[in-house]
């Protein structure tokens, strides 16, 4: 069987069970799911939970996984004393993705008027949010010059049934990917994955040289390869064992007002003019299970610290060959200060 989220889910109740919670009762997707998370984390518990009952959704949601370094270690065979050294060696070790005829993704296809984001538990993290966001949706993106599917994980704004705000930082490929396509006066084609093997989150923020290249990293990191199929309505290769992928057309000669949300740091960054997605189909699995990120708290960070850190090793050890470790503690939000 192909690694996905679910047989990563097997892996994890067999070896940490007491790491995951199931919550049956009925949950508020505005505030109360973040609520129940962060009154977790304040008691020190960082617990995955899978939410199976969210009020105006009839789709479980999976939040908190990469919250914890035993998780993350798991999902690429190894502990946390190792996990920098074996998560840099899997990422050298890209494996070409597999394309197939079809696979689990392709079991629901809506598009046109079926397509509806509220069919999904979306929830609204934090008190200033401009609304609900999906925070564990890698968006994959063609590159016009090379050709490279390009996969990172940016923060996507629910501002409609069928539209979705996207905002890349400047420094990302996804944003200069962007702006090629705006300069060229053309529109991009995009895909949103979500829920897969943590390995595919984690890629999507692997810090590598040039444009594209993040599924064949995440197929280094599950020892096997990223099978995709073809996109219903885009011109690319999805992977066939996602949970649910979003399809959709960016105008990069239009913006609209998107923002502010709680990042990162734990602060928020403001409203301002962005792209937004026009979802043209949604596939999923016949039971698809929705993953969130929750934001601004240790999920963002932990999830986020791992990938950059294995990345930074490698690079680190070709100049000097001598380092033995290299952390972005959460001090620093996994991202500003490297030890």
């Amino acid at each position: 069987m192909a690694k996905n989220l679910r047989t990563y889910l097997n892996q994890l109740k067999n070896t940490y069970p007491e790491q995951i919670k199931i919550v049956d009762k009925e949950v508020d997707p505005v505030f109360e799911v973040s609520g129940i998370i962060e009154k977790l984390e304040n008691q020190g518990k960082s617990l995955a939970v899978i939410f199976t009952n969210v009020k105006g959704s009839k789709i479980p949601l999976l939040i908190n996984l990469g919250a914890s370094y035993d998780r993350l270690a798991l999902s690429i065979d190894s502990n946390i004393k190792e996990m920098v050294f074996e998560y840099s060696k899997r990422e050298q070790n890209q494996l070409p993705i597999k394309e197939v005829n079809s696979g689990p993704v392709k079991d629901v296809i809506l598009k046109g008027k079926d397509v509806d984001l509220n069919l999904l538990p979306i929830i609204q993290h934090n008190a200033k949010d401009a609304g609900k966001y999906i925070s564990a949706g890698p968006t994959l993106m063609r590159d016009p010059d090379t050709g490279n599917q390009n996969l990172g994980l940016y923060r996507l704004q629910v501002q409609s049934k069928d539209e979705l705000g996207i905002f890349i930082n400047p420094a990302n490929h996804g944003f200069l990917i962007g702006e090629k396509y705006r300069e060229l006066g053309q529109k991009m084609e995009v895909a949103v994955l979500i829920g897969h093997h943590p390995a595919v989150l984690m890629s999507s923020v692997s810090k590598l040289e040039g444009y594209g290249g993040e599924l064949e990293v995440a197929g280094g990191l599950m020892e096997e390869p990223v099978e995709v199929v073809k996109g219903e309505t885009i011109d690319l290769k999805v992977p066939a064992e996602q949970e649910i992928v979003l399809e959709g057309i960016v105008d990069t000669q239009v913006t609209r007002d998107e923002g502010p949300f709680g990042e990162w740091p734990r602060y928020y960054t403001g409203l301002g003019e962005r792209w937004y997605i026009k979802v043209t189909a949604m596939t999923m699995r016949k039971s698809p299970i929705y993953q969130s990120v929750m934001a601004a708290h240790d999920e963002h960070n932990t999830l986020g610290a791992l990938p950059r850190i294995g990345s930074l090793i490698r690079r680190t050890k070709e100049v000097l060959p001598t380092v033995t470790n290299v952390n972005l503690p959460l001090s620093g939000g996994g991202r500003v200060r490297c030890y």
